[in-house]
Formats: C-alpha cells, structure tokens, sequence
C-alpha cells in the first residue's frame, strides 16, 4: 500500500505567498520598464520637437536691417557738441580680436534663437546628419536638460563652459550625449564607415561672432585618465602652447579609426565634437581643424578619397 505525503498547509502557504510576491514584483518591474520607454519616446519627441522649430526659426529669412558686421547707430538730432561726443562714444563698436567682425555683432539667425534662450551661443551642422543650436552655461546643466530648460534625457549640445567668446577662441569643443535613437551626438557613430567620412568629412559651425567650416581629420576614442593607453588631454587643448598643442593633435590622430589626408598643425583653429563611448574614462573625439585659405569642399573631397580604415 502506497502512503501519499502531503505537504502541509504552512507549507503550501509560503510557497503560495512566495508566488504572489514575485508574479507582483515581476509587474512592478514590467511596468517601470514600460514607463521607462515611454518616457524614453516621449523626451526623444520632445526633443525632435524643439529642434525641428529651432530650425525653422534659424533658417528663415533674415531681416533686411541685420547685417553682420559692426553697427553703429544714427542719431537725427544733436543737441550740442559734447552730447554728440557722448554719443559717439556709446556707438563705437567694441574693439576685439574676431577676424572680420571686430564689432562683436551677433550673427541674424543667432540673434533670433537667442530671444528663446539666451544661452545660445551657435549653430552646427553636419549634411545629412545634424543640425541643432549649441548653448553654452555650465558642463553640467545641459546634460539632463532640452534647449529650453526642460528636463530631458537626450540634454542638449553644449560648448565647454571655460571657452570664452570674448576672444576668438583656437578650439571649440562640444560635447552632446550618444544618444542610441541617433539623436544628440549619437549619429557620430556613422564615422566608424570610412566611406561615410569621405562624405561627410566637412562640418560647419556658426558661432556668435564668425562663421566657419571645418575638416575632419581624427575620429578617436580617448581615454580622460592620465596613465591609461589611449589618454590624450584634448580637455586642455584650448590655449594649450603650441608643443603640447602640436603633441596633442598627433595623439587624436594616433588613436583615430582611420588614417586621414587632412593635414593639421598646431596654428590651425579646431574643433571637437565630444560624446560617451565604452567606459566612464572614454570619449569618442570628432577632431576637425577650420578650412584653410584657399581650400573648399570639392577640393578637399578629391584628397579624401585616400582615407583609409586602420
């Protein structure tokens, strides 16, 4: 005769109340992952949003009276001659060092982003990858925050916040999130295809002061830690002596992903894309220097085409 055990009631009712716990800990989970996508989509939108009517705003045309260049108001009536000396004196514009615009005028389509938020401070595009306003404050406001203030996981493309635009600046350096929808600096990561930084190897970015075209020469991941294989001090690039500048450059190049035509020298004003890759000690570096006197696209394309993939 077979004797059936049982298992008791406190025990059935432990591994009952240990069910109910993780069929409700499981929903709990389910349901912060899906709020965690929603809130993913709906920040992307936003910030899709947002940039889409940036650049509506940007690219309109510009008002007959904005011009770029130094402006000096026109008074009708003087009053008397010192009145009009005084004057003078408040119009005159600001003597600086930017090349061709030594008034420090505002650029139109930056002037016109700026009554949105005064933080802007330029604009960068890449051709069939991004075009988005760049705001500059601190390093840390704009990581979790859109272009106008609001909370946001995608943040905002910002300018280093110790790069002065009182002065021309030698470097520019940007740093945006590696956004895996694309977004932000996460298209960057099509510069991994050779082909495609022979296409696209001309960025352009408008600051306040200047407009300028620049050449990508380095797409390198940096390490930030000094002692580290890949370390570069790119960070200390702006106002850097001209050695250390020199020694520099030829690291980003060391580490790019692949070896480009584009010459470069320590004389040359450049520009660096900065986002997230691998560790919390890595950066991908998009390294470009400004046109030189002479150069254009269609020139620098004919040279691009001896790229090649390391």
């Amino acid at each position: 005769m077979r004797i059936r055990i049982y298992p008791s009631r406190k025990r059935r009712r432990r591994k009952d109340f240990r069910q109910r716990w993780l069929l409700l800990g499981s929903g709990l989970l389910l349901c912060v992952c899906v709020f965690g996508l929603v809130r993913y989509g709906m920040n992307a939108w936003r910030s899709a949003r947002i940039n889409q009517s940036f650049q509506e705003i940007y690219e309109s045309p510009e008002e007959p009276q904005a011009q770029r260049g130094p402006v000096i108001r026109q008074y009708d009536v003087v009053f008397s001659k010192a009145s009009a000396e005084n004057i003078a004196a408040t119009t005159q514009p600001k003597v600086s060092d930017w090349p061709g615009n030594p008034g420090m005028v505002v650029s139109p389509q930056l002037k016109k982003l700026q009554r949105q938020n005064k933080d802007i401070v330029g604009w960068l595009s890449i051709p069939e990858m991004l075009s988005q306003a760049v705001v500059q404050r601190n390093n840390t406001y704009y990581l979790k925050r859109d272009y106008l203030g609001y909370h946001n996981t995608n943040g905002a493309l910002f300018l280093e916040e110790n790069i002065s635009l009182k002065t021309r600046p030698d470097t520019y350096i940007i740093f945006g999130h590696n956004m895996k929808t694309g977004d932000m600096f996460g298209s960057l990561r099509l510069y991994e295809d050779v082909g495609y930084y022979r296409r696209h190897a001309v960025i352009n970015f408008n600051a306040l002061y200047e407009d300028g075209q620049y050449v990508v020469f380095a797409i390198a991941d940096v390490d930030t830690v000094q002692g580290m294989k890949h370390f570069a001090p790119f960070m200390q690039l702006p106002g850097m002596e001209e050695k250390a500048r020199a020694d520099c450059i030829q690291k980003l190049q060391a580490y790019s992903h692949f070896s480009s035509p584009v010459s470069v020298s320590a004389d040359d004003q450049l520009l660096l894309l900065v986002t997230c890759e691998g560790t919390e000690e890595s950066r991908r570096v998009v390294a470009a220097r400004r046109l030189r006197e002479g150069e254009t696209e269609e020139t620098l394309s004919a040279l691009l085409r001896n790229a090649r993939k390391r």
